[in-house]
């Protein structure tokens, strides 16, 4: 069974994390430093640098002139997990022993998200671009001897977009666009034994830190992306965007204790798992309405829905899932639903050399109370940005942007095996970018 699918499962709900920002489930915004810094407000629509190109292909005939956008994102999360209460039923004698108390601070470790982006216009119709950037991603670290380590442990993906990009304009006020994208992922998972371990003595575990799972492996999967743009006139424009769902099977090893696969304690099998990453439709409008001043808006959907569980599959000598399913390595249900991220923001050309903006943003977490877990204790967040851009000359423009997401948070009951949890887990993040652009 492949690791990355296991991790995958049990993490892909985390909200800040590795190579995953700050999105509802695991997405990832952060495709540039100026869009951060209005929280991501109006980005099918604005189009004032490369990176648009990523949001809504449309909007590339906007350009007049090539140019190249990249830059970097830096997350620090501050996400805290409390490990309420537990119930651990013993396999070999079948008590149930109560515990609890434990605290795991900062369990989502920082990360830097770069991006690159590059448009170039073919004649006064045409344009064509090309991105690199992540749409997902995510990553927990719990203590190896966490009393819940059957549901904690280390859990991380990794996404990287590659898009390429082309758009037409019809007439003076309505542009559209469309793209391919190829999407490889990565993913790793490791669970230790925690206060299951007196139950897996016969297992040859001795202690809460032994591993009792560990997967990894990788994947592409491709997609496809459409875009149109309304320019109303020219301080007015509306900007409409739809990416597919891409479906990455991804293929590596699983090894582990449990006797669910073929009786192969430790043992390392093959597997492979698919994982459903979800379609997004976005809505962006931009409006100048003083010389000075621009205010833009964005409601997002994310197609959720698709994920609705976790199967990783293997010959069916090898994984046989609660001994019942040959074949079937490991059965997650998910059960996510569709979620809105709305966002607003203000843009105020200051003068020649100095632009400033800022925005708020609400992004719904996709996760029912009931499918919750410690890998991914996904929950509604709220977005805090500002930010500039600089001229520095008629060539090259330098952005910045700052953001402070604020979390609920929500307790819940996450059963694995023979266990069950009650947990509390919430927190905050800040994100730094910054960027640069050049015109040729």
């Amino acid at each position: 069974m492949n690791r990355l699918t296991k991790r995958t499962l049990l993490s892909t709900a985390i909200a800040v994390a590795t190579f995953q920002a700050h999105g509802a489930g695991f997405q990832i915004s952060e495709h540039s430093a100026s869009g951060l810094g209005r929280a991501f407000a109006g980005e099918a629509a604005i189009a004032d640098n490369a990176a648009v190109a990523a949001r809504n292909p449309a909007a590339m005939t906007m350009f007049d002139s090539a140019q190249v956008s990249g830059g970097i994102s830096y997350i620090e999360p501050e996400v805290d997990t409390t490990l309420k209460s537990s119930s651990v039923t013993d396999p070999s004698n079948g008590n149930t022993t109560q515990t609890g108390g434990e605290t795991y601070s900062d369990v989502a470790p920082s990360a830097a998200v770069p991006y690159f982006h590059y448009i170039r216009p073919l004649n006064d119709k045409m344009a064509v671009g090309f991105s690199t950037f992540s749409n997902f991603g995510l990553a927990t670290e719990y203590p190896s001897d966490a009393l819940a380590g059957p549901g904690a442990g280390e859990s991380e993906l990794l996404t990287i977009d590659f898009n390429a990009n082309f758009a037409y304009e019809i007439n003076e006020q309505w542009s559209v666009g469309a793209g391919l994208n190829a999407v490889y992922a990565d993913a790793s998972l490791t669970r230790n034994a925690g206060n299951l371990a007196p139950g897996l003595a016969g297992l040859g575990i001795t202690g809460a830190t032994d591993e009792t799972a560990h997967l990894e492996g990788d994947g592409w999967g491709f997609g496809w992306n459409l875009g149109a743009l309304w320019q109303i006139n020219e301080n007015n424009r509306l900007g409409l965007a739809y990416r597919s769902e891409v479906d990455v099977t991804l293929e590596g090893d699983y090894r582990g204790t449990s006797t669910a696969f073929a009786g192969k304690p430790g043992a390392t099998v093959p597997g492979e798992l698919e994982l459903n990453l979800p379609d997004i439709l976005e809505f962006s409008g931009y409006h100048k309405v003083a010389p000075k001043w621009a205010v833009h808006y964005s409601a997002m959907r994310t197609g959720w829905s698709s994920f609705q569980e976790l199967r990783a599959t293997g010959a069916s000598t090898d994984c046989v899932d609660s001994g019942t399913s040959p074949g079937v390595c490991l059965q997650k249900d998910e059960k996510w639903d569709d979620s809105w991220r709305y966002s607003v923001g203000a843009t105020h050309y200051l003068n020649n050399q100095w632009t400033l903006r800022a925005g708020f943003a609400y992004d719904e977490s996709p996760v029912p109370e009931d499918h919750r877990t410690m890998s991914i204790p996904d929950t509604d967040r709220y977005w805090y940005s500002v930010g500039a851009t600089y001229v520095a000359s008629d060539s090259l423009t330098i952005d910045g942007g700052l953001a402070y997401l604020n979390g609920d948070s929500e307790t819940a009951t996450e059963t694995e095996a023979t266990g069950t949890y009650v947990f509390e887990a919430g927190g905050d993040a800040y994100i730094l970018a910054i960027g640069a652009n050049y015109t040729f």
